[in-house]
């Protein structure tokens, strides 16, 4: 697919040369989501990462119900699962020490192999991917988008000449400024994690989410992925603050005062640094479309407040994008008009569950509130169904974490 153009003259620089339908930006689930599904539509697509894979991602490498419907739904799910380590349920910690365990079908997998899932298919459906490509800019054709520029990993120059661009590139808002779809620079959160090898017996297939009181509306995990080994980090809600709270600032040791994490990791073996990456969250920061051009997946917000689960947010947007494009490309109408229909399609998803999990945001800053939730759901069923239920999308998050929707909860048996 590629062809490299030489210029004679003495002391110019090779520039390489693509040409695609479609290129994809960011090979996460949102960026390989929409390739694998174009790929399989018979669009020629190109799929674009700067870093060489598989590459690590910060991340708390759970995989959701919601997510998992997805992936099966592209015909991935036995791939994940046959790598995955399969999870029954989640412990919630209070802040005064109260627990409660909410049942469910999830699955821990590395983001490194999770991401490099989605592409190899995407590749045997048709798909081109490059990685090792840093794209810079927008590749301008008369005045209108025509693809982008940027480097590969030898500091060649590249062109890549596109009908469409999608843009999922995560976090990092200096792409979305070049592109001109930038609306908000600063993070909503900021997610911190390692890997550690436990050397005391913990059960393997249960979640631990901690809502300790320095953390919230934020807080702590340990998620086993299998073998012993567990992802183990924490969120950090920003709450519109540019600087990072103290809390955050020794990544190397910030586990040591969460419980019930203290306990468990003391003599716990760190088998890889501690990482830290910032998260857009509330579906806000961006703009969806410009004309030639959509935004994916965290690069749009699409990460959910609160709870921070942002894979199935990803993989919903890539896929719809695939579509939207899909139609796009076929009438010929890539302007701002002809790809508005991704954004409300997108919004008629996931808008509500953004404004439930905003709601919760602001409902767990209270550590009164954080204690009386864990200790009802802990007594009642019905009130870890409820809990279930936000989390796959089943009952709307808005209404249950509005005023009247918190009285009812807390008058269920």
């Amino acid at each position: 697919m590629a062809k490299f153009s030489f210029n004679n003259k003495m002391g110019e620089e090779v520039v390489r040369e693509l040409r695609t339908d479609v290129l994809v930006v960011g090979a996460g689930p949102a960026g390989g989501m929409a390739a694998l599904e174009l790929a399989s539509k018979g669009v020629r697509v190109l799929l674009v990462d700067r870093y060489p894979f598989p590459r690590e991602k910060t991340c708390g490498d759970g995989l959701l119900e919601d997510s998992l419907k997805i992936l099966t739904e592209a015909g991935l799910g036995a791939a994940v699962r046959e790598r995955a380590h399969s999870i029954g349920c989640i412990r919630f910690c209070a802040p005064n020490g109260s627990e409660c365990v909410v049942e469910g079908d999830i699955c821990t997998l590395r983001r490194s192999e999770l991401d490099a899932i989605i592409v190899e298919h995407a590749c045997r459906r048709g798909g081109q991917f490059h990685d090792g490509i840093q794209i810079t800019g927008p590749l301008l054709r008369g005045g209108s988008l025509g693809g982008a520029v940027g480097v590969d990993h030898e500091g060649r120059k590249v062109r890549i000449a596109a009908k469409l661009v999608l843009l999922a590139t995560g976090s990092n808002p200096r792409l979305l400024s070049a592109f001109g779809v930038l609306e908000s620079k600063g993070p909503s959160a900021i997610g911190i994690r390692g890997y550690f090898r436990l050397r005391d017996t913990i059960d393997e297939n249960t979640m631990i989410v901690s809502y300790d009181p320095q953390l919230l509306p934020g807080y702590g995990w340990i998620f086993p992925l299998g073998a012993g080994i567990f992802n183990v980090g924490c969120g950090i809600h920003l709450d519109g603050r540019q600087r990072v709270p103290r809390f955050g600032s020794n990544l190397t040791r910030f586990y040591q005062h969460v419980q019930p994490m203290s306990k468990l990791l003391r003599r716990a073996e760190r088998i890889s640094p501690m990482r830290a990456a910032t998260m857009r969250t509330g579906f806000r920061g961006a703009q969806a479309c410009a004309p030639g051009l959509l935004v994916l997946g965290e690069a749009l917000g699409l990460t959910f407040p609160f709870i921070g689960e942002g894979i199935s947010n990803a993989l919903e947007s890539g896929r719809l994008a695939s579509s939207v494009a899909i139609a796009a490309l076929g009438s010929g109408n890539l302007s701002s008009t002809g790809l508005r229909r991704y954004e409300r399609e997108l919004r008629q998803i996931l808008q509500r569950r953004h404004q439930g999990y905003l709601a919760a945001q602001r409902w767990f800053r209270l550590k009164p509130f954080a204690n009386m939730l864990i200790e009802k759901a802990a007594r009642s069923q019905s009130v870890r169904g409820v809990a279930r239920q936000i989390l796959t999308g089943e009952t709307d998050a808005a209404e249950v974490f509005s005023l009247r929707g918190i009285a009812r909860v807390f008058l269920l048996r």
